[in-house]
């Protein structure tokens, strides 16, 4: 069995960080050409021009070079517009990680939380092989980090293999989202913005931030089910929250309950999240952790 599909551990250690990279190095070349529509007067793609990358389509200002100007779509919406370019190599990305106790837990190969951290894991080298600029915030168990700066992928991998400890199960978690009352969110402007959590719900004000991301940012949510969880037999299992380990008795009707609220539940977020234009996948815990980053690949959130 594949040491990257099914660790020996869920709690990974500096070892498998380091194979990381070279799954990393070897994902393939990403697509020529990716574009993506937000809302209707702004616009980002991977087009070049005049040596650069074009970032934006936008309504045109007093103080915008005049060669910049798209006459096309001057003339078909009558009112000027400019484009904006940054250099080919200047890629911004920012990585949510927020992990549930929910998320230590799997049937097959390894936990829910192990795969999502080896994803942030290929992403981070992605990102320092390509010379991509990544800005981080993850947030386990009672634990919450975030940085903005170049060089620190030593400190983010740390962060990672510290995320993979079981014990984080048992330390509770925010309620909060990771995307909401952060200055890396507020501020975020035509980034490929990565988020990877477990959850399924927001309040209004999360709503809200998760809204203006996306209409900024080019955002793609990423979401590992274990889809067997659905499928075990009905008996007493030992189960631990947040108040220890006790015991829990699951009947066929209950499983059947719960995987009609799950679906129930997913099938609005996803209607949700496809009305902010934000591109929502759903992998399972036996696809490998490669195999979604070159999803991501494809869709351009990785270069």
């Amino acid at each position: 069995m594949s040491p990257l599909l099914s660790p020996e551990s869920p709690e990974l250690d500096d070892a498998h960080f380091v194979l990381l990279a070279s799954y990393a190095k070897h994902l393939g070349r990403a697509p020529k050409a990716i574009r993506f529509a937000t809302h209707s007067g702004e616009r980002r793609s991977r087009q070049k021009g005049h040596g650069m990358e074009m970032l934006e389509l936008r309504a045109y200002q007093a103080s915008d070079d005049l060669r910049h100007i798209d006459w096309r779509v001057t003339a078909r919406t009558g009112q000027a517009h400019t484009r904006l370019y940054a250099q080919e190599n200047d890629h911004q990305r920012l990585l949510l990680l927020d992990l549930s106790s929910s998320a230590y837990f799997g049937t097959r190969h390894t936990f829910i939380a192990t795969r999502f951290l080896q994803l942030a894991g290929i992403i981070a080298w992605r990102s320092k092989q390509q010379g991509d600029t990544l800005s981080y915030r993850i947030t386990y168990g009672n634990q919450e980090h975030a940085s903005n700066k170049s060089g620190t992928l030593p400190t983010l991998l740390n962060y990672l293999k510290d995320a993979s400890k079981i014990e984080n199960r048992a330390n509770g978690h925010k309620t909060t989202s990771i995307w909401a009352n952060t200055l890396l969110t507020n501020k975020a402007h035509n980034k490929d913005v990565i988020i990877l959590t477990d959850k399924q719900s927001w309040n209004q004000d999360e709503e809200s931030a998760l809204m203006k991301l996306a209409e900024h940012n080019s955002v793609h949510w990423i979401q590992i089910i274990d889809s067997n969880v659905f499928n075990l037999p009905a008996g007493q299992y030992q189960m631990a929250d947040n108040n220890g380990i006790k015991p829990v008795t699951i009947s066929k009707n209950s499983m059947q309950q719960a995987k009609a609220d799950f679906l129930s539940q997913n099938t609005l977020m996803r209607k949700k999240l496809a009305s902010f234009g934000i591109r929502h996948q759903i992998f399972d815990i036996t696809e490998s952790p490669e195999k979604i980053a070159r999803y991501l690949l494809s869709q351009g959130a990785l270069h």
